[in-house]
């Protein structure tokens, strides 16, 4: 047996198809080609070496009842990715509940290989098995995702639009200040366009933390719109440059568990920031917007964490991972809030204008990082980390 490739195994059908020991696929090469007995499968399965690819089965059945070889194939978790079809009776039919259960991915009528049905099947077969990238938090059943169980809880918490009448703005009593706070946190929410192309390219090939973060971004996306569409009525266009400034992504993470606890970091100081701008502010409008964006901001660090506490319940690395980004955040603020949003991007206005939006509330940053640790004290099951020096820490004694 050719060791090291690619294969696809042919388990007691087709008789009358006799290819070669390899076939030639145009999307995917040369893909070996095995057809053990029905009575020698499971020692096959045990053979096949360390680097062996067992991209997909096909094995004869009559439709009425689960073939042995499938039953053989999902009794081993290594071979999970591996996706099984029935070739025999039954196909175009209704779908028997073991195929179901056994996760077969078609029953295919014999007469489907004639003529170049052999290849083409092979190749539907390879198409489906590289579809299925086996990600860490990879669950077997769609609902059973962490964003499904935080589906309801963060789609009933959302603002709605009609809650905003902007037509009932009082721009007298906004001063000079505030209008360059509303400006500076219009161009800054720009940033999460980027954030939101990295999230799915560091995410690719992955389910549930995906789907998140496209609402996230969605609802990022308002806090731009909104604050804008107050600018104009107060007479202040801002430029589409600001967002095209930003519509490169910045470089993907090391670690997934570490660009997450950079974002509970940078969602923890953006909602602190926006609650001081509300205090801080008489205009009822611009109050009641600052405060809901400061809401928003606290419910995606929330559901940051809820993921990141997934990561760091497989394993160590993913613990240390997000430790290492909370430590190189909360360590030194001497030259700012280092916020991503200014910190990637230093050829727009950004990382300025955080900086003289913090100016609005000195503890602003001061409560956000407490928040912070004590979502750090549950990642890493230690509630004596009170500070960045205990980060540290606690880093030596898991390194």
């Amino acid at each position: 047996m050719n060791r090291n490739r690619t294969r696809i195994a042919y388990v007691d059908c087709l008789p009358d198809i006799r290819p070669e020991g390899q076939l030639s696929l145009a999307r995917f090469g040369e893909i070996a080609l095995d057809r053990p007995r029905p009575d020698a499968f499971e020692r096959y399965l045990h053979e096949l070496a360390e680097g062996d690819v067992l991209a997909a089965v096909f094995v004869g059945g009559s439709g009425s009842s689960a073939p042995d070889a499938v039953r053989k194939l999902r009794g081993h978790r290594k071979f999970a990715k591996t996706r099984a079809y029935v070739v025999g009776e039954g196909a175009g039919g209704r779908v028997p509940g073991w195929a179901e259960t056994l996760d077969v991915e078609d029953i295919l009528a014999p007469s489907a290989f004639a003529g170049y049905g052999f290849t083409d099947k092979a190749e539907i077969g390879m198409r489906a098995y590289h579809s299925l990238v086996q990600d860490e938090n990879y669950t077997d059943y769609y609902l059973d995702m962490t964003y499904n169980k935080i589906f309801d809880w963060f789609e009933t918490t959302r603002w709605d639009w009609k809650e905003l009448d902007l037509d009932r703005m009082r721009p007298e009593m906004l001063d000079e200040d505030e209008i360059d706070f509303l400006t500076e946190a219009a161009i800054i929410e720009f940033g999460t366009l980027p954030g939101a192309h990295n999230f799915l390219r560091e995410w690719e090939g992955e389910t549930s933390f995906s789907s998140w973060a496209l609402m996230w971004g969605a609802e990022e996306a308002r806090h731009s719109l909104v604050q804008a569409r107050c600018l104009d009525r107060l007479g202040v266009k801002v430029r589409s440059k600001h967002a095209l400034y930003k519509r490169e992504p910045y470089p993907i993470g090391d670690t997934r568990a570490g660009t997450l606890m950079m974002n509970i970091i940078s969602e923890c100081r953006a909602a602190e920031l926006y609650k001081a701008l509300a205090a801080d502010t008489t205009e009822p409008v611009i109050k009641r917007v600052w405060k809901l964006l400061g809401r928003d901001e606290s419910r995606h660090a929330r559901a940051f964490y809820v993921f990141t506490q997934e990561l760091c319940d497989g394993g160590p690395e993913s613990r240390i991972a997000a430790l290492k980004m909370a430590y190189v955040w909360l360590a030194d603020r001497s030259q700012g809030i280092k916020h991503p949003a200014g910190h990637f991007y230093p050829h727009s206005t950004s990382a300025n204008g955080i900086r003289r939006i913090e100016t609005v509330e000195a503890g602003a940053t001061d409560a956000a990082d407490e928040k912070v640790l004590s979502m750090v004290r549950r990642l890493a099951e230690d509630d004596s980390i009170e500070s960045s020096r205990d980060i540290k820490r606690k880093l030596r004694t898991l390194i």
